[in-house]
């Protein structure tokens, strides 16, 4: 494998969005019953990274080009803390990527444990650092004598080289033209339409500290009866649960200004990200292979409730017919072509989305790892329960993520606390989860 990679167009706007103001940092919560054992730890996470080469890269912001410097030697940051084990989140501080792109924190509390994986977004996405952390826990039980029902995934790391090609050809991307076309439409309206942020607030200075509360969130966790109403309905209505959640979360965002008196005729804009990954990527290791697409409703288009389930439904299902998460990708193709071009895309000098809103799916469900009803049963220690954390940008004050656990959903909220106090912060989650649990009376 090459000892230097060049930047895909995703890694450059990401590597650029990030600074000590608005760190362009993702977090991983995974929540144990028991003590992870040190020495079994280290030792996993040093060869779970081993695996994934992107999480030990580093980048030299000082360089002529920007470059990924490959296999350096370094093994993962990790943090021990002697702490109990609540839900406030472990704070974290900025991570300097020319270091690496990976830093682990575990927390020691009475009978219980948990990891905070921080990482950098231009190192990899969230599939991608779940292929890290299925290798760390397969790893770690192996250590300890479990039997694993599954062998570890066979990685390829000279496909790192491709990372940024999207599985796109020349062929294909001629044969894409006409399904663009209608993107180049969406991207109209992305310039057209200026999206407000959830509260009035000023834009912090690139250089200013990062809060001292990072990161700032907060959770909801979900009875699995909850997630057998959400597809028994998303089934009736021949949606997907995630078209269900976003609209939900639309609505939420609705009530939340309006209990504020703050305008309803705004554009509120949800940045989804999007998995470009295809059938030749299963080899991959961890890598940002994502896009993103931009969802925009205001005033009337969310009062409706049945009407703006079955909008986003159908975009959603335009975005997937015409492939426009390709989109977003030639877009930042086309700045490239300008000098600094991505760095002004990522300059967030004007609020480009309300909210994130991320949705990985089922988690860590190939492990082979001993089941206790929804959770893994990791050596000496059971995993109960994951929280996600995307990052924030200026004028973006809350990222919301999805993600299930066996049967049992968890929705986390991760907000700027400059803009959004953590009292604030739960009365909006609260609203998000009131409507997934009812859900349960379906």
């Amino acid at each position: 494998m090459s000892q230097v990679l060049p930047l895909t167009v995703i890694e450059e706007l990401m590597f650029h969005q990030d600074c000590a103001a608005y760190p362009y940092t993702c977090f991983i919560r995974l929540r144990f019953s028991g003590q992870l054992r040190r020495e079994d730890f280290e030792r996993a996470a040093a060869q779970a990274a081993t695996r994934h080469p992107m999480l030990l890269a580093g980048i030299e912001p000082s360089a002529r080009r920007l470059i990924w410097q490959m296999n350096r030697g370094q093994t993962p940051s990790i943090e021990w803390r002697v702490a109990p084990v609540t839900d406030v989140f472990p704070t974290a501080g900025y991570l300097e990527l020319e270091q690496g792109g990976l830093r682990l924190i575990v927390i020691e509390g009475e009978g219980a444990s948990e990891l905070l994986v921080q990482f950098h977004h231009a190192c990899c996405d969230g599939l991608g650092i779940f292929q890290f952390i299925h290798d760390l826990l397969v790893i770690y039980s192996q250590l300890q004598g479990v039997a694993i029902a599954r062998a570890l995934p066979t990685y390829e790391p000279d496909k790192l080289r491709g990372r940024g090609t999207f599985g796109l050809t020349w062929r294909k991307a001629l044969a894409m033209t006409r399904k663009q076309s209608v993107g180049l439409l969406g991207v109209r309206q992305f310039l057209a339409r200026s999206p407000t942020p959830l509260t009035p607030h000023e834009r912090e200075p690139s250089g200013a500290p990062t809060p001292s509360t990072y990161p700032a969130a907060c959770a909801e966790h979900f009875a699995a009866e909850v997630n057998a109403g959400l597809r028994k309905v998303a089934v009736q209505l021949g949606v997907t649960t995630n078209d269900l959640l976003a609209r939900d979360l639309f609505v939420a965002m609705a009530e939340f200004r309006r209990r504020r008196k703050l305008s309803t005729d705004e554009w509120l804009r949800l940045m989804v990200p999007i998995n470009m990954r295809n059938t030749a990527d299963r080899r991959l290791p961890a890598a940002n292979v994502v896009s993103s697409i931009f969802l925009d409703r205001r005033g009337t288009d969310i009062d409706d409730r049945e009407a703006l389930l079955a909008s986003i439904h159908d975009e959603m299902q335009l975005i997937k017919d015409y492939e426009l998460g390709y989109t977003f990708l030639l877009s930042l193709h086309v700045n490239r072509l300008i000098p600094g071009g991505i760095r002004r895309a990522a300059s967030g000098t004007r609020c480009n989305a309300t909210a994130v809103f991320t949705n990985l799916g089922k988690l860590l469900s190939r492990t082979g790892l001993p089941k206790d009803g929804d959770s893994l049963v990791c050596g000496d220690v059971q995993l109960e329960g994951i929280e996600i954390l995307a990052p924030l940008t200026p004028y973006t004050s809350a990222a919301f993520a999805a993600g299930w656990l066996g049967n049992r959903l968890s929705l986390t909220l991760h907000h700027d606390p400059r803009a959004i106090p953590t009292g604030d912060a739960r009365e909006l989650l609260g609203l998000f989860a009131a409507a997934v649990n009812r859900y349960a009376e379906a």
